[in-house]
């Protein structure tokens, strides 16, 4: 009897160390942070930079490691882009958190140069293009994808504001520009072909020496409502570029007195191309598609005081304007060797392949 006493003390005792090292290893479990499981998971998947000035020093830093300090508001810029992740396939950001001078640039094509999977945040601070020639770029992408830049203001005298050529998508968003010479946004297909460009948000863009918005030889885009005043050539200029649309281009002044127009289709440009609505005054023509454009269709316009044509469709083809307006244009609307075209306004219908009204 005494003998299974211990027996069954043994037990019981054997039973109880198990239960409390099973309890306990419960509770170690339980003790784990969530959230730092939730780190361990994302700490090597996204980088994100910051630049900074300090009593007239840059500092660059990515994740808090200063990668630059110095005077050089560009370098500070391209130093942090330059120490994201390397190989990344996911976006990362960096945010420019004062405004900042170029400086000369010393001959040469002076930029920003943007690498893939790359987000410019400039937060409406202002990037002023100050070289006493026009070889600043504030932004540049060649052969980049998946850019984006957010929240950038640009003055005085930039080659281009921003300049992407032989990219793919490209988003930029909410851009203001007042300048003093130069061209605002210039996409292009000049190393690479180039495709799928967004444009939304406020864009506003005065001064330029020549357009505002230019692309050459883009395949899809989506640029929304813009408004570009007192420019050397076009509000928007599309050449030979084609699947997008546009929303209300807005321009007064854009190349008074000369040749070009608020909103401009050239060089066999389209087809597939749509623009909401086009308000224009005092700029060298309203609406012009030229040079073997094909397949552009404005919805409505507003075109008053031009210096010379309020639309004019000249080598074109299968070009709509459905209604809208045009006064005070010399002529208001007139069609030169065009094909399958169609101008409504004023309360009539323009289909001849020539001619004034």
């Amino acid at each position: 009897m005494k003998k299974n006493r211990l027996t069954l003390a043994l037990l019981v005792c054997i039973a109880t160390a198990a239960a409390f090292t099973a309890a306990g290893c419960k509770k170690q479990v339980e003790q784990t942070p969530v959230q730092d499981q939730e780190t361990e998971r994302s700490a090597t998947t996204e980088a994100s930079g910051e630049v900074f000035v300090t009593s007239g020093t840059w500092t660059a830093r990515i994740n808090g490691v200063t990668k630059y300090t110095g005077t050089d508001y560009i370098a500070a810029i391209q130093a942090a882009c330059n120490n994201l992740t390397a190989g990344r396939t996911s976006k990362e950001t960096i945010t420019i958190k004062n405004s900042g001078s170029s400086g000369n640039s010393g001959g040469a094509i002076k930029a920003v140069n943007i690498p893939s999977y790359t987000i410019l945040d400039f937060v409406g601070t202002t990037f002023n293009c100050n070289s006493n020639d026009l070889l600043i770029v504030p932004v540049q992408g060649d052969r980049k994808t998946q850019i984006e830049v957010r929240n950038l203001r640009v003055t005085g005298n930039p080659r281009y504001g921003i300049w992407f050529k032989g990219c793919s998508n490209m988003v930029l968003s909410n851009i203001t520009m007042a300048l003093t010479n130069g061209l605002g946004i210039r996409v292009d297909h000049s190393t690479a072909a180039t495709s799928n460009l967004t444009i939304n948000g406020t864009i506003n863009i005065t001064g330029s020496g020549t357009h505002a918005i230019e692309t050459y030889g883009l395949d899809g885009f989506n640029i929304g409502s813009v408004t570009c005043n007192n420019t050397g050539g076009c509000a928007v200029l599309l050449n030979q570029s084609k699947n997008g649309t546009v929303g209300t281009v807005t321009g007064s002044y854009n190349n008074n007195g000369g040749g070009y127009a608020t909103f401009r289709v050239a060089n066999s440009n389209g087809p597939n191309v749509t623009c909401a609505k086009v308000y224009s005054r005092n700029s060298g023509r309203g609406f012009f598609s030229v040079t073997g454009s094909n397949g552009t269709t404005v919805s409505t316009v507003d075109i008053a005081n031009s210096t010379s044509h309020g639309i004019f469709l000249e080598d074109a083809s299968n070009t709509r304007v459905n209604a809208g307006t045009v006064s005070n244009g010399h002529p208001n609307v007139q069609h030169v060797r065009t094909s399958n075209c169609r101008t409504a306004v004023n309360g009539q219908v323009y289909t001849a392949a020539n001619g004034s009204w």
